[in-house]
């Protein structure tokens, strides 16, 4: 593949990549190459013609190796000539998942316009954007780049962009917030104007430099200007040290703040793989593998996972609605899950009250249970791989086990060596740096002395400002985003001063109370009110009456 030269490889996929983001722009999103390894020795997997196993196999060497000397939110695998009628696999909402992040890609033709095409697509699927459908639209174009018939002559259709905003909406994209280390563009020229900060760039606004705040067309700070984007930039100002950049998203997820002097967040951080959560199920990936969760997800609150008699009774099936194994060039036909499997085939689901928005050959399944019904989902095509209607991986399947490609293991697959007690001294958890994460009133790295929490990996946690939080909570107010302290501080004092203004008007009115009634005891006159109108002008020398309204 081109010419068995490392150089000229890297010069292609540069080259490849700078096609590429000509479609990823319609979708606001830049792609940067933070690295490329060519396998001069030998391929270091497997790599069968079909792609779905080669897929498979890339993954998982990506998950063993590469993950942890190079960071990155997606991972594509380009391999030569195939004979298969796939020319890529990807993972359908993969990217910034530790487990699926990849796709591959087969180059066996000339048009690399067409194969940059190829790897824009792939990544959709990766993004979360599937397959468009006959509505979907790009005009002028009659196909969109994510048809299955790809093309190079369009971009990304209206369904693509929707697609994209609930990948974001979901909180699945966090990743794409970070901005890569510049040290991984060292190969590359710096281009000034192209939206990417590169080597002596102080920043680059791309396209909007003439109305950016911060940024000059010359790629350089304005005065006064300490940065111009980023999770930790602010009205061009650093924000301060310790101000939250990245919240949790969920019980397995660990916050990250601010250092004061950079505009980046630091890199996401999560609990260890295989950290308890939920009582009795397992963190993977950032995430607790809970199958009530991922019910809910799908089919919104109260959908849960079903009760045993379900999964036993789809999952025994060996069809598209209940296996643990699809058809394959290996297997024939869908595979039935054994006793000790049956609980990591299909997720099979109850108490549904809303239905997900199905796509074209998406397909879901009700079977009477009792009283309710037993709901499981067929969500495949030749790229939704992993079928979200699958139980996921390191979902709890049995004591002290886990699903694994279907398969119901031992914990010890993810690979959990953390002894909190001792490393964390019991005040915190490990994070999947292996570092503890220091429970609040404690600091890193060990836990054993007073600090405010957090990790070496997290930034420094900030003190909660908790006279701020008690204001906003007994006027029932819902705490804003808070930008900076400054922003915080306003207001509170915008708040206090109607407060006090409420408070004089309340005494002012209670003294002018007080006042009449002292007037009507020591005034004769007043203690007794005329028989014939009560309207009586009053008598000389007597103050006027007092109304209140």
């Amino acid at each position: 593949m081109w010419g068995s030269s490392v150089t000229e490889t890297v010069r292609a996929v540069v080259d490849i990549i700078a096609l590429a983001n000509s479609f990823t722009r319609r979708l606001n999103t830049e792609m940067v190459l933070v690295g490329v390894e060519v396998w001069t020795e030998g391929d270091l997997i497997e790599a069968p013609v079909d792609l779905q196993a080669t897929l498979r196999n890339f993954n998982r060497w990506r998950q063993e190796e590469l993950l942890g000397r190079v960071r990155h939110d997606v991972a594509h695998l380009i391999v030569g000539h195939h004979p298969g009628e796939n020319e890529g696999q990807a993972f359908l909402n993969g990217a910034c998942s530790g487990g699926f992040a990849a796709a591959v890609e087969a180059f066996h033709h000339e048009d690399v316009l067409l194969f940059a095409a190829l790897v824009a697509h792939e990544l959709g699927h990766n993004l979360g954007i599937q397959h468009d459908h006959p509505a979907c639209a790009c005009d002028p174009k009659h196909f969109c780049l994510m048809h299955e018939d790809i093309t190079k002559d369009s971009g990304f259709s209206n369904c693509s962009s929707d697609d994209f905003y609930h990948f974001l909406h979901d909180h699945r994209g966090a990743c794409l917030l970070d901005r890569p280390w510049h040290q991984s563009r060292k190969r590359r020229a710096a281009h000034c104007g192209n939206g990417v900060v590169e080597q002596s760039e102080e920043c680059d606004c791309g396209s909007a430099c003439d109305s950016h705040p911060c940024c000059e067309p010359t790629c350089t700070l304005k005065d006064g200007a300490e940065c111009s984007d980023g999770l930790c930039c602010y009205n061009c100002n650093f924000r301060k040290k310790g101000a939250l950049c990245r919240p949790v998203e969920d019980v397995c997820d660990l916050p990250e703040f601010c250092d004061g002097h950079s505009q980046e967040c630091p890199i996401n951080s999560y609990m260890q793989d295989g950290t308890l959560c939920d009582r009795i199920y397992y963190c993977s990936g950032g995430w607790c593998r809970n199958p009530d969760k991922q019910c809910t997800k799908i089919y919104g609150y109260p959908a849960r996972s079903a009760p045993d008699d379900c999964y036993i009774l789809m999952n025994t099936k060996g069809n598209r609605f209940g296996n643990c194994g699809r058809p394959s060039t290996a297997n024939s036909g869908y595979e039935a899950c054994s006793d000790e499997d049956i609980f990591c085939g299909k997720l099979v689901c109850t108490d549904v009250s809303y239905l997900p928005q199905v796509r074209p050959l998406h397909t879901l399944l009700q079977v009477p249970y009792g009283d309710d019904w037993c709901w499981s989902m067929d969500a495949y095509n030749a790229t939704d791989v992993p079928d979200f209607g699958d139980v996921q991986d390191g979902t709890y399947c049995a004591p002290n086990k886990v699903c694994t490609e279907s398969l119901c293991t031992d914990h010890t697959v993810l690979q959990y060596d953390c002894e909190p007690e001792e490393m964390c001294h019991g005040k915190g958890v490990c994070n999947n740096l292996r570092h503890c994460h220091c429970d609040d009133g404690f600091a890193p790295p060990n836990c054993n002395s007073p600090g405010n929490g957090g990790s070496v990996d997290s930034g420094p946690v900030g003190k909660p400002a908790d006279r701020n939080l008690s204001l906003f909570a007994i006027f029932g107010q819902e705490k804003p985003k808070m930008e900076d302290d400054e922003d915080v501080n306003m207001e509170v004092v915008l708040l206090v001063v109607p407060i006090f203004l409420v408070l004089l008007l309340c005494c002012l009115m209670l003294i002018a109370y007080l006042w009449s009634e002292v007037l009507e005891v020591v005034s004769p006159e007043s203690s007794f009110s005329s028989t014939e109108s009560s309207e009586a002008a009053p008598p000389e020398g007597a103050p006027p009456p007092m109304r209140y309204y």
